[in-house]
C-alpha cells in the first residue's frame, strides 16, 4: 500500500507547475526506481526519461503549453463537465465537504477539482475517501488520459501511472467489502 500512495504523491507533484527542486534530480530517479516494479512504476519511469531529455525551458513550456491553454486537456476535473457554469461552483462545495469528512481542508484559493491537489488528498486519505473521489472522477481523469495518450503526450504516463493505482486501490477494497458481505 506504502508505493501506491508514493507513486499517487508523485504523479501529484509531476502534475503541477514545474519545480526545480524535483526536475532532474538523481534523488527523484533513485525514489522511482525504488517503488515496487509494476506498470504504474514502468510509466514513471517513462516519465522520467523525457524530463531527463529535455531543457528546464523546453520542459515548462511544454507544460504550460499542454495545460494552460487547452480545454481538452485541464487538471481541473469539473472543468469539461460544467465549463465555467454555476453548477461547477456547486460541486465544488460539495467536493470540499467530501475533502473535510476526511479531515482534509482546502484553502480558500485552492479549486478543489485540481487533480494534482486530489493525487496529494488520495496520497493520504483512508481507503473509502480514495473509492469515493475515484468514482466522482473516474470518467474525467479517462479523458484525460485518453487525450494525452492521443497526443503522445508524456503527461499520459503520469496520468496511467495514478488511474493504475487507483484502479488497484479500488479494486482491493471492493474485494474485501465482498468478501465480507
Amino acid at each position: 500500500m506504502e508505493d501506491n500512495r508514493n507513486i499517487l504523491k508523485l504523479c501529484s507533484i509531476f502534475l503541477r507547475y514545474p519545480e526545480e527542486e524535483w526536475y532532474q534530480q538523481e534523488e527523484t530517479y533513485q525514489f522511482i526506481k525504488s517503488l515496487k516494479d509494476s506498470p504504474p512504476r514502468k510509466n514513471l519511469e517513462y516519465f522520467w526519461n523525457y524530463v531527463t531529455a529535455v531543457s528546464w525551458l523546453e520542459y515548462c513550456q511544454n507544460y504550460v503549453k499542454q495545460f494552460d491553454f487547452s480545454r481538452e486537456h485541464s487538471l481541473y476535473l469539473t472543468y469539461g463537465v460544467f465549463g465555467d457554469k454555476r453548477e461547477r461552483g456547486l460541486g465544488f462545495v460539495k467536493l470540499k465537504l467530501e475533502f473535510a469528512k476526511a479531515g482534509y481542508f482546502i484553502k480558500d484559493d485552492e479549486l478543489p477539482d485540481y487533480f494534482p491537489l486530489i493525487l496529494e488528498f488520495l496520497s493520504e486519505a483512508e481507503d473509502e475517501f480514495i473509492q469515493k473521489l475515484y468514482y466522482i472522477h473516474k470518467k474525467a481523469i479517462d479523458q484525460l488520459y485518453a487525450e494525452l495518450k492521443n497526443q503522445r503526450s508524456p503527461y499520459a504516463y503520469v496520468v496511467a501511472a495514478a488511474l493504475e493505482t487507483l484502479d488497484t486501490i479500488v479494486a482491493s477494497r471492493e474485494a474485501k467489502t465482498i468478501g465480507k458481505g
